[in-house]
């Protein structure tokens, strides 16, 4: 396993096998690159069946890959608490399970599945464009004893607090420190506050080039089944909906399932499987290597 310092070598790696049959997940775009070699933490590994990218993010580390010949497994060992997450829809559903049991072999297994939901682009265009840290001026009824902002630069600590509180650590996808100052300063995070102003729900969502994807919905326990998940929802419409929105959620969450439905999003077809090589106590880190 070597470690990345150079975008051209990490390029060079990516180039090189795309092409025709070969199965990948990979999905970093150049940014990315540039953001883990200069933190050190992109590393690669090519064999004779392929590349592989690992992202050490601090206690687990993000597998991407290029596997141009399935019968021939990688000649390294893969860190602990190494996760992979395998996307594809339904004409693609042969190579996906062709993947699968590939990194099975190496010792990772599925720990869960995941469906995308859509909502299609509505006829308003007029959106509504809030500055960061402005009230919305929400069209529905705002429940009692809640407001709802954009989150600036002051809640970052419980925004990063309530998602680590809400989602694994290892295969919840929890935005970095950067991502989330990222999403802070893009005004893609809407966050609900309390009565004492504490920050109890937030929705966070990156823009892409034709689409806004959902990333992150959590609240406070003890804020759950007061319809404040279908609210955040509400907004994120109102601020996004002109346009297609998307979401990926754990397969079988049917309370997840029913707000996203009552919203409009629907499931489109995709799905993924999320695999994960389980933590061995007495293995060495990547970066200790």
């Amino acid at each position: 396993m070597v470690r990345l310092d150079d975008f051209g070598e990490a390029s060079r790696l990516a180039f090189q096998c795309i092409k025709p049959g070969v199965l990948t997940n990979h999905v970093m775009t150049a940014d990315e690159y540039r953001e883990d070699i200069e933190s050190g933490t992109l590393y690669a590994h090519t064999w004779l069946g392929g590349v592989l990218f690992l992202r050490d993010r601090g206690g687990y580390n993000l597998l991407s890959y290029y596997i141009i010949d399935t019968n021939v497994v990688p000649d390294c060992e893969l860190p602990d608490d190494t996760v992979t997450e395998i996307a594809y829809k339904p004409s693609g559903a042969e190579a996906a399970e062709r993947a699968i049991r590939f990194w099975e072999i190496t010792g990772l297994n599925i720990a869960f599945e995941r469906i995308r939901l859509t909502r299609l682009e509505t006829a308003d265009k007029s959106g509504i464009g809030n500055a960061v840290g402005i009230p919305f001026q929400c069209r529905g009824v705002p429940l009692p004893g809640f407001s709802l902002n954009i989150a600036i630069s002051q809640d970052f600590d419980d925004c990063q607090k309530l998602m680590q509180a809400n989602f694994d650590p290892i295969t919840g996808h929890i935005p970095t420190s950067q991502e989330i100052e990222t999403s802070i300063a893009e005004g893609c995070i809407l966050c609900l506050k309390d009565s004492f102003g504490k920050i109890c729900g937030l929705l966070r969502c990156v823009q892409r080039a034709a689409s806004v994807e959902i990333r992150q919905l959590a609240l406070r326990e003890d804020v759950r089944g007061q319809g404040l998940a279908r609210q955040l929802l509400d907004i994120f419409i109102e601020k996004w909906g002109s346009g297609k929105s998307t979401v990926w959620m754990r397969d079988g969450n049917v309370p997840a399932l029913k707000a996203y439905n009552s919203a409009g999003f629907t499931a489109d077809g995709w799905r993924s499987a999320v695999m994960i090589k389980p933590h061995n106590p007495k293995a060495e880190s990547l970066s200790s290597n």
